[in-house]
């Protein structure tokens, strides 16, 4: 269930320190940084952060993105599971691209390769027509391997 993050700013916060310096890490960022989310007190109207809770009100995972209302698109997703395998992340996820994609003209975001999650992305994309493009080798984690960046995108036919 999504609930406004607010309501575990701290707790969110003492999760992602756990995953730094990691690929987990890694995956979220894009990059060999360390993030956390800002999490607003009071967010603005394009601004949506949102904490994952199972039906115990326990965190398991995090999501934010932004809108742009004049352009009519939802993107810079941030997307992190505390509880790995947990299908409820997963479900709270796409359930909530698919508002998006209802409601808005575009929606786009990003994963690095071999992210575990974009098996799901590539099947969401296929099922609503949208389209993923690959920038082969862009990034590079700690162990020098490259990894690709991929852009996930679905347009509405309007």
């Amino acid at each position: 269930m999504l609930v406004p993050a607010i309501l575990y700013k701290e707790q969110i916060g003492k999760e992602f320190q756990k995953y730094y310096y990691t690929t987990d890490m890694m995956y979220e960022t894009g990059c060999m940084c360390n993030w956390s989310p800002e999490i607003a007190e009071y967010p603005n109207e394009s601004q949506f952060q949102y904490a994952i809770v199972d039906k115990n009100e326990k965190l398991i995972g995090y999501l934010g993105y932004s809108v742009d209302w004049y352009v009519s698109k939802a993107y810079n997703f941030g997307l992190f599971s505390f509880d790995r395998g947990n299908i409820l992340v997963g479900r709270d996820v796409f359930d909530k691209l698919e508002e998006l994609i209802k409601t808005l003209h575009r929606v786009e975001w990003r994963a690095v390769g071999g992210n575990p999650a974009c098996r799901g992305y590539d099947n969401f994309i296929e099922r609503h027509n949208g389209t993923k493009h690959v920038l082969k080798d862009s990034i590079k984690d700690k162990s020098g391997k490259y990894h690709d960046d991929i852009i996930y995108e679905i347009v509405s036919g309007e």
